[in-house]
């Protein structure tokens, strides 16, 4: 696992922004989940489907983030299972590969109920109960995976099954199953949406969207009400996933969270020295090419001893670049 991957999954596997993803997807912003009622699961996802054989094949997908949705003050009734997906790029192939996660989820909630012991359940006299390992009124829990964009640049790979798929003959269309994701693209958000968040995802998202094109970045991040506290593992995703990297100065170990607009000021003063340095040494090259050609040239006409002179005469050297049209 890279080190993106790490900070991304850590980042999102805060409950709080991991509540906060949901509620923009589901809810239009609105704080419908709270941080409270969730609670991790192994995101490993196993399966052991059975061939025509007879022999079980194993299957085994691991998710970036799973957690289970509860309602009522214990937490205990849980009702959803939430699952994310974060991608550095875009994944041509993404509805397939999110359809095989889901159905994993609920092969893994049917396994479990199969694995009640037998005679600790009531078949009745149906021997269908009995052979399904479940009953005819046991329910599962719903899946929702959300996949997150985390790049620079807009997904633009397909957002359904149906879009993959090679259908020759259209009167099929309407027996072939769709699947689509649920995807969270900050270049397809309205600008208006990315300050609806409740943490500094949306700060996140804005630093993805807007990191190309600087005038538009410090318009976004100087009116984000989180700016003056973004959290250390918001700003690892950025650098990780970005080619921005914040100063030193502004990531103190003392400090829990970054001053966005602080940190800014400091790339900025950062960039204009960098730009004057860069000016300077490029001045200096181009002097010293001037000269060296200037040499060359007296040195050709067997002008020695203007050579000699040319070192500490300013004026002369200026006369001669002109003399011999060197710019």
């Amino acid at each position: 696992m890279g080190r993106k991957d790490i900070y991304a999954k850590q980042y999102i596997g805060d409950s709080a922004v991991f509540a906060d993803l949901f509620n923009m997807l589901l809810y239009q912003g609105r704080p419908e989940i709270r941080p409270e009622q969730l609670s991790p699961l192994d995101p490993v996802e196993l399966a052991a489907p059975y061939g025509k054989t007879g022999k079980g094949f194993a299957l085994e997908r691991i998710r970036d983030q799973i957690k289970v949705l509860s309602s009522g003050e214990d937490g205990r009734a849980a009702y959803l299972l939430l699952g994310i997906d974060a991608q550095a790029k875009t994944h041509y192939a993404m509805p397939v590969r999110n359809m095989l996660y889901d159905s994993l989820s609920y092969t893994k909630q049917v396994e479990e109920l199969r694995r009640l012991p037998r005679q600790e359940r009531d078949y009745g006299d149906g021997p269908e109960e009995f052979l399904s390992g479940i009953h005819r009124g046991e329910r599962i829990l719903p899946v929702i995976t959300a996949v997150l964009n985390l790049s620079q640049e807009a997904w633009d790979g397909p957002v359904s099954l149906r879009e993959m798929l090679e259908i020759r003959d259209r009167r099929l269309e309407p027996w072939i199953q769709d699947y689509k994701i649920h995807l969270i693209d900050p270049h397809r958000m309205k600008e208006e949406e990315l300050d609806l968040f409740q943490t500094d995802l949306g700060m996140v998202f804005k630093w993805f969207r807007y990191g190309k094109d600087r005038e538009k970045l410090e318009e976004a991040v100087r009116r984000d009400r989180h700016a003056h506290a973004v959290s250390r593992e918001a700003i690892r995703v950025i650098e990780s996933h970005t080619n921005s990297r914040f100063p030193e100065e502004a990531k103190k170990e003392e400090e829990e969270a970054v001053d966005m607009c602080l940190a800014l000021d400091m790339m900025m003063e950062e960039a204009k020295a960098a730009g004057v340095s860069q000016g300077f040494n490029q001045g200096i090259s181009q002097g010293e090419n001037r000269l060296a050609q200037l040499i060359l040239c007296l040195q050709k006409d067997g002008r020695i001893s203007d050579m000699f002179s040319i070192a500490a005469d300013e004026a002369m050297r200026n006369q001669l670049y002109h003399e011999y049209g060197i710019l």
